[in-house]
């Protein structure tokens, strides 16, 4: 895996925290509740040869502050301003579960700088609400530390005894039980759930929960090429959720994937990048200004 590290850039909207790796046409993805830049690092190692790809925290997470951006049409902005610190005009953008929002408002209220939108199992804010269990731990200030906290530990045991990390296989669908026979398949999902583990906690997630049951604002129709990839035994974040999405942008095309549940990046990293391949322009980014 190529070597990532993660820098905070500052933006006439505030400081966001980004990693980058490749070069060429920008991909700008977003990650999840929980989650920071991280989360895509392999789908991002897998597109960097041809691509220049940001990966970005969202507000509340990681280094990126909760006042950069607390609404999807702020944290839009947030991304519209570190395209223009990092002097690119346009990209295409990939928002994954709780990053569905705002990657759909920044397609929608700056089409100028977004070519393409790509939808990974996303959360569509008024659709879905927090279940009671998320509820209560983001009500809480310092309950997720603690869960994330105790995770670590939990994870720290186990490497101790020579154990392997946690897949979690007791929330995957058989189909996707059948894909971790593939060791590739496997240490991606064993990343993904630690990165998730890992940024359990904050002000990120509070902010994300409390947004999750909110009727999103009257923006514009999102009008750029649009793919929305869901599972359809997906318990997390129904279908549904991704229905509403496509059906909100003309033209778009709705991916289901049969017998997949939420972890879209990991189960089907190789359609979602060939998905974002075919909207990713072959000419080379042109700076802004």
């Amino acid at each position: 895996m190529a070597a990532l590290t993660a820098r905070v850039v500052r933006t006439a909207r505030g400081p966001v925290q980004v990693a980058s790796i490749g070069s060429g046409p920008a991909l700008l993805v977003l990650h999840g509740m929980p989650g920071d830049w991280r989360q895509a690092r392999l789908l991002a190692t897998d597109l960097a040869q041809d691509y220049r790809v940001l990966l970005v925290t969202r507000p509340g997470y990681g280094r990126t502050p909760l006042r950069s951006g607390r609404t999807p049409d702020a944290q839009a902005a947030l991304y519209a301003a570190l395209l223009d610190a990092l002097g690119l005009s346009t990209v295409v953008v990939l928002g994954i579960s709780g990053g569905g929002p705002s990657a759909f408002a920044f397609a929608a209220l700056h089409p100028s700088r977004c070519t393409g939108l790509v939808l990974a199992c996303p959360v569509r804010s008024g659709v879905i609400t927090a279940p009671d269990a998320l509820r209560r731990a983001a009500s809480v200030p310092g309950l997720c530390s603690a869960l994330a906290s105790g995770s670590r530990l939990a994870d720290a045991m186990r490497r101790a005894r020579g154990l392997p990390p946690p897949s979690d296989r007791a929330g995957l669908t058989d189909a996707e039980r059948e894909l971790l026979n593939d060791p590739l398949v496997r240490e991606a999902a064993e990343v993904f759930m630690q990165e998730r583990a890992r940024t359990l906690r904050g002000r990120g997630l509070r902010n994300d929960t409390r947004r999750l049951g909110e009727t999103p604002p009257p923006w514009p129709a999102a009008t750029v090429p649009t793919v929305v990839l869901h599972g359809d035994l997906d318990a997390v974040v129904p279908l549904e959720n991704g229905e509403a999405h496509a059906a909100a942008v003309p033209g778009a095309r709705l991916v289901v994937l049969p017998g997949l549940g939420h972890a879209v990046p990991v189960f089907a990293r190789a359609q979602l990048a060939d998905e974002l391949r075919a909207l990713l322009p072959d000419a080379p980014q042109v700076s802004a200004g």
